[in-house]
């Protein structure tokens, strides 16, 4: 991975660090600066990982998410100003500092912080939600797990809070392996699963990946469900029948029994179809990212049109309380 890694190499000195932008039990992220020499500085967010952690976990964490990341680049089809580029909606590597403590990795930054975040600051004025823009964010993340199925990488934490919203109110996926490490975050149920212990994203997972740890880009299609069901309920966290923080074992029940999450009161039938679409038990018979991101771009464009055709009535009402 050296040589890999050779490129990507940035010096401390060139970093400066400014405000924090989150912190847990395993690391840290800062907004800073990145100034390479003969270049424009580069507002950054920059990931630190705790160095006092003995467990290898975060350390291995850090490392795929690293090695996921400059893998993606390197795969990347994307070209801009006659440079590769990474995937429009997957979050932008600026580098890594390895050779000196503490490890870090340098991220594009995020003004409008994380999907999840953005969702719940707009339950203040929920008549001003355009429902229109955060549907786009999914067909946004529908792309990158396209990508991502490209290269045969499989995320394995689809969730708003691993979404980040950039300049240009884009949405790009984030966290290829970190996320859960570096933020203290009560979606994460500590568990021994197949074999290891380790903290799980449960609500968020499929079937067969609590039941027997199989991991596909088909149960990131589940997971993208789940952020679907974010969406629609802007943020509120994910709600099984039953306990509200199931265990591994009374997930598998409750998905084995066919249960699932209720429709999200201002949800509209189409958009909830969907949902349980990506939560079928047979993986082979969920949409496709490709499928995903045509419905909800038809979605979408009907939200458009209703709105267009109702100018000036609340969207709100218009969107979620009229099946499209």
């Amino acid at each position: 991975m050296a040589d890999t890694l050779v490129p990507w190499e940035r010096d401390p000195q060139y970093l400066t660090l400014g405000n924090l932008v989150g912190v847990g039990t395993f690391g840290h992220v800062v907004e800073g600066t990145l100034h390479l020499p003969g270049e424009l500085p580069v507002r950054v967010a920059v990931k630190t990982v705790n160095t006092k952690d003995n467990s290898g976990y975060v350390q291995a964490d850090f490392n795929r998410e690293m090695d996921i990341l400059i893998y993606l680049y390197d795969r990347s089809l994307h070209i801009k100003e006659d440079e590769k580029v990474m995937h429009p909606n997957i979050i932008q590597l600026y580098g890594v500092v390895t050779l000196s403590d503490p490890k870090r990795i340098i991220l594009e930054f995020a003004p409008h912080g994380d999907l999840q975040m953005y969702l719940k600051r707009l339950r203040d004025d929920i008549n001003a939600v355009n429902w229109a823009t955060l549907l786009g964010f999914a067909v946004g993340v529908s792309k990158a797990l396209q990508e991502l199925e490209r290269v045969t990488i499989v995320h394995r934490d689809v969730a708003a809070r691993n979404v980040v919203i950039t300049d240009g109110m884009v949405a790009k996926l984030a966290d290829f392996g970190l996320a859960r490490d570096v933020y203290t975050n009560t979606a994460y149920e500590h568990t021994t699963h197949c074999g290891r212990d380790e903290l799980l994203p449960l609500k968020w997972m499929a079937l067969e990946s609590i039941r027997d740890g199989i991991y596909s880009c088909q149960s990131d299609v589940w997971s993208f469900g789940v952020m679907l069901w974010e969406i629609a309920s802007l943020g509120e966290e994910p709600r099984y029948p039953g306990p509200f923080r199931p265990n591994c074992c009374q997930m598998v029940n409750l998905l084995r029994q066919g249960k699932r999450m209720e429709k999200p009161e201002q949800c509209s039938i189409d958009l909830y179809r969907l949902m349980c679409q990506c939560w079928y038990d047979a993986p082979d018979h969920r949409p496709t990212a490709a499928q995903l991101e045509e419905r909800l771009a038809e979605l979408v464009e009907d939200i458009e049109k209703e709105a267009q055709a109702n100018d000036g009535v609340n969207h709100h009402d218009v969107v979620w309380e009229t099946t499209v």
